[in-house]
């Protein structure tokens, strides 16, 4: 009797062992599947004014553009249009330090930013690389339109009632552009520094009020913050030339990408010392439909330009904005295009 209830007891535990081990087994197969592709997850310094899903239906219109400037000869990619995957997934980072390490940990897919900062951050890490270039020398107007719509204009952001302080900077701002002076500083301090830690510039202690300033130091080297949490590079530059000019003493904030809004709005600061804001192409604009109106914009590129924009028609400029209720903006003091990083 005990040897039968013996090996009754050493059959059931035969049975639960195989049991277990099919269970494990199947498990084990159910985890490794690899799981299906929802497409490209991109990251995105955060937006101060929509959300992840909004700005990755722009994504999505964005992708379309490319194709088209592919096709077209303005666009150099590492991989054929037909096979770029499409956008599926927007992260937005508070910092570029948190994008930089997402990207590196396979998080996201690509990190999103303007191409002075990706041709900064991969002069300065040998691991990261842009998917593609851009090559407008002998792009027609329409195709610079199609390129337009993948850039963003970096403008001062203030509160609606500092309209003087807006037009002030306004004001500055065309009249460097007219002699010279801020072409002059973009290619010193953008343009060739791509390969080099920017210094900073003294600013000129003035008679006049002191303005604080918010900066990121999430977009080098234009706005720029050093390690030891000296701001450096393009920033100071340009305050430096505008405080000289307005008779106004400029003081530093540096704050999050996302805290932003949050320090204009508390009282932390007075401007805002970058936001997507304004384009910079209101002539470009303006030609655009005088060239609709006459006819010598097609029915086909009107259907592009639609798309691209999400099907809200060519006047929707609500493209990468970075303006919250109740602030406005200067015009920009800078434009450039946005592209994609990735690993190596």
């Amino acid at each position: 009797m005990k040897k039968l209830i013996a090996l009754m007891l050493t059959l059931t535990l035969i049975l639960v062992l195989c049991a277990c081990g099919t269970s494990a087994e199947e498990t084990t197969q159910t985890a490794a599947a690899p799981a299906e592709s929802k497409g490209l997850v991109i990251g995105v310094l955060s937006l101060l004014n929509m959300t992840e899903e909004e700005r990755l239906e722009k994504e999505k219109g964005k992708l379309i553009a490319v194709k088209y400037l592919v096709e077209q000869g303005a666009y150099y990619s590492k991989m054929d249009a037909s096979s770029m995957p499409e956008p599926g997934k927007i992260i937005f980072y508070d910092t570029l330090d948190a994008m930089l390490m997402a990207l590196e940990a396979g998080d996201i897919d690509s990190a999103e930013v303007p191409f002075c900062v990706a041709d900064y951050l991969c002069a300065h890490n040998d691991k990261l690389t842009t998917r593609g270039s851009f090559d407008l020398s002998n792009a027609d107007d329409f195709t610079k339109q199609i390129a337009y719509r993948l850039g963003a204009g970096f403008s001062f952001l203030t509160t609606e009632d500092k309209t003087a302080l807006r037009d002030e900077l306004d004001q500055a701002i065309a009249e460097m552009k007219a002699d010279g002076t801020l072409d002059a500083l973009i290619q010193s301090y953008i343009t060739d520094a791509v390969n080099t830690e920017p210094e900073p510039v003294a600013f000129t202690k003035t008679d006049g009020e002191t303005i604080r300033v918010a900066i990121t130091g999430v977009l080098p080297p234009m706005d720029y913050v050093a390690a030891d949490g000296t701001p450096a590079g393009f920033n100071t530059a340009l305050l430096a030339e505008l405080g000289r000019r307005m008779n106004i003493n400029f003081e530093l904030v540096q704050v999050d990408s996302i805290g932003r809004a949050a320090a204009l709005a508390s009282g932390q600061v007075d401007l805002v010392f970058w936001t997507n804001g304004k384009d910079g192409r209101a002539d470009g604009r303006k030609e655009a439909v005088e060239r609709r109106e006459s006819g010598q914009e097609t029915e086909e590129q009107r259907a592009l330009l639609q798309s691209i924009d999400g099907g809200k028609g060519t006047g929707s400029r609500r493209r990468f904005k970075d303006v919250p209720d109740g602030t406005i903006t200067t015009q920009p003091y800078f434009n450039d295009l946005l592209i994609p990083v990735a690993m190596k």
